[in-house]
Order: C-alpha cells, then structure tokens, then sequence
C-alpha cells in the first residue's frame, strides 16, 4: 500500500492514468520519459524516477483505473499539486510528433 500524503497519493494516482491513456493510444513513449524530460535538468543531481516503477506493483493506485478519469483531470491534477512540468512536457513531446486531440482520438479507436 502506497505511504505519504494525500497529494503524493494524487499525484501517483494521475501518473497511472496517463500511463493508461499513453498505452492505450500507443504513444512512443512513457510516463517516465515524460518525467525525465520534466525534472531531470531541473533537479539535476536528485533527480530519480525509480519510484514511478513502484506504482504498477501498489494496488492501491491501481485501483485508480477503476475510477472515472479523463485526460483533463489527469492534467488537472498534476497542475494543482505541483506538477505542472509534466503537463508542458507532455504536450512538447506530442507536439514534436505532430500529434493532435484528434489524431489521438482516432488512433485510440482504430486499436479498439
């Protein structure tokens, strides 16, 4: 079971997510790059992105993809507690693929 605060708890939480909404579009990348790409510049010799592999084996935050969930509160929670890097990130690195709201959405559909 995930320890620490309620806005860690969040945050994990939105991490799953996106991890989710990533794999199922089959984007060609993962939530850790976008991390790296947020933070590792930024924290420089801190900077570590083990625990994101950490969230796959608590059950707890995996029973976050039980919860209704949508991109946009993905964003907004990252936004509220903190994590507004991950979001420019996000949108730099499916910018560089030229990739749009819609081009993700019929990607997701042609998968399904």
């Amino acid at each position: 079971m995930m320890s620490g605060s309620e806005s860690e708890r969040e945050v994990a939480k939105a991490f799953v997510q996106l991890g989710f909404y990533l794999k199922a579009l089959n984007m060609p990348f993962t939530v850790k790059d976008i991390y790296r790409r947020a933070y590792k510049e930024r924290l420089g010799n801190a900077y570590s992105d083990d625990w994101i592999d950490c969230l796959t084996d608590d059950p707890e935050v995996q029973e976050c993809l039980e919860e209704p969930f949508t991109v946009y509160s993905v964003a907004k929670t990252l936004k509220e507690y903190g994590h507004a890097p991950i979001n420019y990130a996000l949108y730099r690195m499916i910018r560089r693929l030229d990739i749009y709201y819609s081009h993700a959405y019929v990607i997701s559909i042609a998968q399904e």
